[in-house]
């Protein structure tokens, strides 16, 4: 997944957009848009566009795009994918393992955002009002699943694989018809080996 343009306004937004270059104390390199720095390029006479600031801001998000896809364990809709790069845009990579690694369900995830908020004391107030704000964008909008059976190929099954924590290649199989049929029968559904709307709220709580 790419971050949608909500995304990337709401991350300016917090993040803060500077048009001129600047050097931080300590830095070799001078840093510009949002936080884009380590680029040769960038010189203290260096004047950025709006233009020129979304576009670097896209090349350094796909580096945290790929962190949320490779260490979010739940379904992703693009509201929840945007607020997960937001935020690891701000906390690295260890800050969406160690929410990935304390968060199982999308509740968790959500409320997690704002337990795990960061370690800059200096920055609390500011950086849990961030949270907040992540957790917002990412309860915000939902996310739908059709019905799914044997036979069946797709990003929904490899969703569905991933909630109960088997290989998620993709496709709907006789191993993930059984592990649909034991989820059903240890939380009291009817056990069809069909994940429908009520196997999918119950996996999605």
């Amino acid at each position: 997944m790419k971050t949608s343009q909500n995304g990337i306004n709401f991350i300016k937004k917090h993040e803060g957009v500077r048009y001129k270059a600047y050097k931080l104390k300590g830095e070799q390199y001078y840093t510009i848009g949002v936080g884009h720095s380590y680029d040769k390029n960038i010189t203290a006479d260096t004047v950025w566009t709006d233009e020129q600031v979304e576009s670097a801001l896209r090349v350094d998000l796909m580096k945290f795009e790929k962190y949320v896809e490779q260490y979010a364990k739940i379904p992703l809709n693009q509201n929840r994918f945007d607020a997960l790069v937001s935020y690891t845009f701000n906390r690295g990579k260890g800050g969406i393992m160690e929410l990935s690694k304390n968060s199982h369900t999308v509740q968790e995830y959500a409320d997690n955002m704002v337990k795990y908020w960061g370690k800059a004391e200096r920055y609390k107030d500011t950086l849990i009002k961030r949270r907040k704000a992540e957790r917002e964008l990412f309860l915000s909008g939902g996310i739908e699943y059709p019905t799914l059976k044997r036979g069946m190929q797709g990003k929904a099954i490899k969703d569905l694989q991933m909630l109960l924590g088997i290989n998620a290649d993709g496709i709907y199989g006789c191993l993930t018809e059984t592990a649909v049929r034991l989820y059903q029968k240890q939380h009291g559904l009817h056990e069809d080996g069909v994940c429908g709307e009520k196997t999918w709220a119950e996996l999605l709580k």
